[in-house]
Order: structure tokens, then sequence, then C-alpha cells
């Protein structure tokens, strides 16, 4: 197994991983030093290190860490030491629309150690720029369907700026079904309303509409589209951080994160 491509393919799959090697063994089986697997949440395995009840016995501990989230710890099993690493993805900004909005979006996204995935049905002709700065780009005619694809992680970050209203309800409708960390929508509050009401007919609940963020993005834009996204930017971190927008200035608390 080449280790080095495998985690390449992990980090690209958008779910927690961990790499477990064997670093040492008093000579008990196969489980020779250096050998290295790479397992995922869901109990996947790519490689060995060393097979038999002792590699089952490795995988039920290491799932449980895997739960536990990102973290580098030796373990003893069977008294063989394995070092396991825990990944986890990345944060990640799903953009429908490289509009000019989403554009924006994009290139204020790269200042963070985000990754990007940009749905649209346009092609390099109309949106290449955007497609560029994307990390990965899903060309698709149905975005309900795209966005249920295995190509876009469940707790992603959504932003829904399509070209067209009846697109922006698919990618609503498929955002909110995604276990999303947070849904945003570009429009007027007519347009939200028209989408909404056409989503409670297709059987989407009250609930799950009241999490969009729409209007989209903090107040503090002019309107352009860089500001715009800055804003959007600003939202998605107050979710994310779990931040109250208050002014650093205005909290009584001395050393508060990020002031």
């Amino acid at each position: 197994m080449d280790i080095f491509e495998e985690m390449v393919k992990a980090e690209k799959s958008f779910k927690a991983y961990a790499i477990v090697t064997v670093i040492k063994n008093s000579g008990a089986g196969t489980a020779d030093v250096g050998k290295k697997m790479i397992m995922y949440a869901d109990g996947t395995v790519v490689g060995t290190i060393g097979g038999g009840q002792f590699e089952f016995e490795s995988m039920k501990i290491v799932k449980g860490m895997i739960a536990k989230g990102k973290g580098i710890e030796i373990i003893t099993v069977s008294d063989i030491d394995l070092l396991v690493e825990v990944f986890e993805p990345c944060t990640t900004v799903v953009v429908v629309g490289g509009g000019n909005v989403g554009n924006s979006l994009l290139k204020t996204v790269k200042l963070l150690p985000f990754a990007t995935i940009l749905i649209d049905s346009r092609d390099e002709t109309v949106i290449g720029e955007s497609i560029g700065l994307a990390d990965y780009f899903i060309k698709c005619t149905d975005y309900e369907e795209a966005i249920l694809s295995d190509a876009v992680p469940e707790g992603a970050y959504f932003f829904c700026g399509a070209c067209t209203h009846d697109y922006d309800a698919q990618a609503l409708k498929g955002a909110l079904q995604k276990n999303p960390a947070y849904v945003g929508m570009v429009g007027s509050r007519q347009k939200v309303a028209e989408i909404f009401s056409k989503l409670k007919e297709q059987g989407v609940s009250d609930e799950a509409l009241n999490s969009v963020y729409t209007p989209i993005g903090l107040d503090i834009a002019d309107g352009t589209p860089a500001e715009i996204a800055i804003a959007i930017i600003a939202e998605m971190l107050l979710v994310k951080n779990k931040g109250e927008g208050t002014n650093c200035k205005d909290l009584t608390t001395k050393f508060m994160k990020g002031c």
C-alpha cells in the first residue's frame, strides 16, 4: 500500500479517519514494525497491521478513538504497540452558484483553511474563474441530486446563490438533508417566501426552513459582491465558533477568543 496515496484519498473523502502504525512488537504474529493501515469512521480499512484477532481488536479500539475526534495516541493491543493518528475532515464550504457573489465567496474562503466545493449547471465558458478557485467542481443538472451525492460531505457550510430561483430551491432542499452546519441563501424576502412555500408543499418542515440563514450574511456589507462575501463568511464563522457578534471592545471578559 502506498500510504501517502491513500492519505490523499482519505483527505479528499471528507471523512474522519485514522492512520494506525505498528511501532513495537516483541515478535508475536505478523504485526511487523512499520506496517500501516488507514481506517475510516464507518469501519472501512485500507492496508493491514497484521490481520487476525489482533487486528480485529485493534479496529474496535481505533473506531472509538475516531469517534472522539482528532488526536495522537499510543495504544497496546496483545503486547503490540500502535501509534494511532486520528484526522478530522477540514471545514467544507459548498458554494452553490459561481456567479458574482459565489466567485467573491470562493476568493474570501481562500484566506481560511477550509475546503471548497462549487456546484453549478454552467460550464467553464461562463464561470471559468470560479471553477479555478474551487477545490472541487461538480457540474450538475439537478442541484438537489448533486448535493445528496457522496461527493458532498455532511456537516458542511452551504451557500445557495444559484442563477435561478428553481435551482436555489433544489439546492436548499438538498442541503437541508445533509445535516448541515450552516445553510444560507441569497434573496429578497419575496424570493425566500416563494421558495419556502414551494418546499413546504414538497414536505420540508418549518423547523428545517427556520434554520436557514436568509437573507444571508451579517448586516455589515454595502451591497457589492466582495463585501457581501465577507458578510457571509462572518456569519459562517459566527455559527462555527459559537460567537455572539459583539464588538470585542464591548466585552467584559478580558481575554476573549479572537479579540
